[in-house]
This record gives structure tokens, C-alpha cells and sequence, in this order.
């Protein structure tokens, strides 16, 4: 069975960070560093040191400098705003969210603090905190594209699109350059069926920046979903030029190069995202399915038994590491791995392929010639011990049901 990973499309935030201008950012770093050296116990030079590592992308460096500085004096509301804005780019969000509390209950009335504070509740998913601080940033009118973006990504999170477009809208006008907006746009056309308007929008975006990893991802959605799978490749693959640390992106080329037949090259992508994320099960699951497929037994027994080692639940999983042990005529560990699959369908109520299960299983007893009884010490995880497998599925319906 095929996992499809990579319709995740993602409303772009965007983070005030003051700082000094990129041309003399090597000049005030001496200066800065020099200012410490000399007066160590200068909260100050912690500061505009951490402002500077910020500018220059080095987060970690900026955090350790402006933790140096709330240290020194507690009550440096500036000093925990750019350590917010530092935790928020190590993607340490919910530090980030303390770090600006402190700084909006000492400052307030500081001009950025509201968007950024509306930013990072959005991020933790606090739509509620999110829409507040953002409508009181839109009060104070400063870097009014930033409020209104983030603004429109709240809206959209709560499936109001049409005030999402209209914030998006007005944002443009204030700036027109920024491709964020372009991609956040498109996420919302595309949503809704207008496939010419977000592929305009991408577009639109790669003319502002032919870098945005985002615009060339969404835009290689598109063209997946029209079956176009090599016009997707060319856009992921350039996305993952842009973005080597994104799982989304390698897994959305391991399906698109499975589609096309190039199974080498789909393992390629999944093994590089196993090591960006060692703990996620679908992605061992499709790697361990593809090995399967290629007759490569027993890195497919490896990597599905990590996929059912993370999730216990993980019905598919048992039930193609059952079809790998029977391709290597094991048969205890194939009958096992079936029957534990045939458990987790029934409580799942996937009742389709609960009955393939079985199905399955009776060839396999026939097979090997055994039978149930044979099984009756089959170790379970712990999720499904106790669990009576003859009980008929629940007769309670719900709303949704038809």
C-alpha cells in the first residue's frame, strides 16, 4: 500500500528580527565582541552581539549571547524579544512563547512585539492568542505586510479563506515583493479548486525569489497531482537543493520516483529521510515496502521491524513484513506478523482488509500446514493483549456514518 505523504502544504510565518545592516555585520562583530572583552558584566554588548548573530543566521551563537544579557539584567524586555526571535528560528517554539511573554508584560508598547507574540501563537497553534495580538499589531501600523500575512495564516487555520485572501490582499499593497504571501496564496486557490490561480501564485513568488524551497514544492504538488510526475521531480528536486533538511520534500521523490519506476532512486530519498527523522514509522514502512518489491529481503525485514518497533499499531507494516518472512519461507514469523495484522484491522474496524488478512492466512496455514492452535503463544504488543478478535465489530454509528 502506498502512504501518500506529501499533500501537506504548509502557511509560511514571518518572524521580525531587528539587526544590523548586512554589509557591516563583520565590523560590529569585532566591535560588539571587543565591547564584551572589555566590560564582561555589559549587558548591552551581549545584546547587540545576539542581534548580530541573528542577522547572520548563526541562532544558536544569538541565543547564547541574549541569554547572557537577560542574565545580567532581568528586566532587558529588548534582550528576551531577539531571544524569542533566536528560539523561534532553532524551531524551539514553545521557549520562544516564554521568552516573548516576559518581553510584551515588561514592554508592551514596544512597536513589534505584539506581531511577533501573534506569530509564535500561531506557530504553537494558540489561534485564539493569535488573532489578539495580531489584531493589536494591526493597530500600531508597523511593518504592516508582516501583521497581515501571519494575520491571513490565522484565518486560513481556522478555514476562513476568504478573510485569509483579503489579508493577503491588503499585505501585498503595503509590500508587493514578498513571495511568502505569493505561496501562502496559492495554498488557498489550490485548496479550493482554482489550480490556475495558485500556480500563478507559485509563479509569482519564484519571480520575487527563485530560491523559495516552498513555491517549488507546492508547485510540484500541482503538477502530482495531474499525473505529471517528472515536472514534480524537477520541482522537488530543485526544492531539495534549496532545503536538504526537509523530510517532506524527500518523501514526496520517493513516491514521485516509485511512480516513474526508479525504485534505487526513491530509496535513496526515503534512507536520507529516515536519518533526518529516525523516529517516524512511515517512512521505515515505505522503505521496507520497496525493498520487498525489489527482492532486497532482508534490509525490507529491518526496515519494517523499526516501522513496527515505533508504531505497535502499525497494520500494514505487520502485514507486508509477514508477506517478506513467507517470501523467505519463515514461516512462524510470516503467520505471526499476519496474525497480529489481522488483529489491529479488526480493532480498527478496517474490516476490507481484515478479510484479505485472513484471507491471506488461510493460504499460508495450508502452505506450511499448521493451524491457528499452533499460534496460541503469539507474542502481541501490549496495545492489543486482551483483545477478543471474535467480538463483532461496534453496531454505534455516528453522524458521519452513511
Amino acid at each position: 500500500m502506498i502512504i501518500f505523504r506529501f499533500f501537506i502544504l504548509i502557511f509560511l510565518l514571518l518572524l521580525l528580527a531587528c539587526g544590523p545592516r548586512e554589509d557591516s555585520l563583520e565590523g560590529k562583530l569585532i566591535t560588539y565582541s571587543k565591547q564584551i572583552e572589555k566590560n564582561p558584566d555589559d549587558p548591552e554588548g551581549y545584546y547587540e552581539l545576539g542581534k548580530v548573530y541573528i542577522e547572520k543566521g548563526e541562532y544558536q551563537s544569538a541565543f547564547k549571547q541574549l541569554s547572557e544579557a537577560t542574565r545580567l539584567k532581568e528586566d532587558y524586555s529588548e534582550a528576551y524579544r531577539e531571544k524569542g526571535v533566536a528560539l523561534f528560528y532553532l524551531k524551539r517554539f514553545l521557549d520562544a512563547e516564554k521568552a516573548l511573554v516576559k518581553s510584551f508584560r515588561m514592554n508592551p508598547v514596544q512597536p513589534d512585539i505584539a506581531t511577533d507574540l501573534g506569530s509564535i501563537y500561531l506557530q504553537n497553534g494558540n489561534i485564539k492568542n493569535a488573532l489578539r495580538y495580531l489584531k493589536i499589531a494591526q493597530t500600531r501600523n508597523n511593518n504592516i505586510h508582516i501583521v497581515l500575512n501571519n494575520l491571513g495564516a490565522a484565518y486560513a487555520k481556522t478555514g476562513k479563506d476568504r478573510e485569509a485572501l483579503k489579508s493577503w490582499e491588503q499585505a501585498l499593497k503595503s509590500n508587493p515583493g514578498i513571495p511568502e504571501i505569493h505561496v501562502n496564496m496559492g495554498v488557498i486557490y489550490e485548496k479550493t479548486g482554482k489550480k490556475k490561480k495558485a500556480r500563478a501564485a507559485y509563479r509569482k513568488a519564484l519571480e520575487l525569489d527563485e530560491s523559495n524551497a516552498m513555491a517549488h514544492y507546492n508547485l510540484g504538488v500541482i503538477y502530482a497531482k495531474e499525473k505529471d510526475f517528472p515536472r514534480a521531480v524537477e520541482e522537488w528536486e530543485t526544492a531539495l537543493k534549496l532545503d536538504r533538511k526537509d523530510e517532506n520534500i524527500l518523501n514526496s521523490l520517493a513516491w514521485a520516483y516509485e511512480k516513474l519506476g526508479k525504485k534505487k532512486e526513491a530509496i535513496v530519498k526515503l534512507d536520507q529521510s529516515v536519518k533526518l527523522s529516525p523516529y517516524d514509522s512511515k517512512t521505515h514502512f515505505s522503505s521496507g515496502r520497496i525493498k520487498h518489491d525489489m527482492g532486497n529481503l532482508d534490509d525490507a525485514i529491518e526496515s519494517l521491524k523499526k516501522a513496527v518497533r515505533l508504531d505497535p499499531n502499525f497494520g500494514d507494516a505487520y502485514y507486508r513484513l509477514g508477506l517478506v518472512h513467507d517470501s523467505q519461507n519463515q514461516s512462524y514469523d510470516a503467520i505471526s506478523s499476519l496474525l497480529i495484522a489481522e488483529i489491529i484491522y479488526h480493532k480498527s474496524q478496517k474490516m476490507e482488509l481484515f478479510e484479505k488478512t485472513q484471507a491471506k492466512l488461510k493460504s499460508l496455514f495450508a502452505k506450511y500446514r499448521t493451524q491457528r492452535d499452533d499460534f496460541k503463544d503469539l507474542q502481541v504488543p501490549d496495545t492489543l493483549k486482551g483483545y477478543d478478535l471474535h467480538k463483532p465489530p461496534s453496531q454505534i454509528l455516528t453522524s458521519k456514518e452513511k
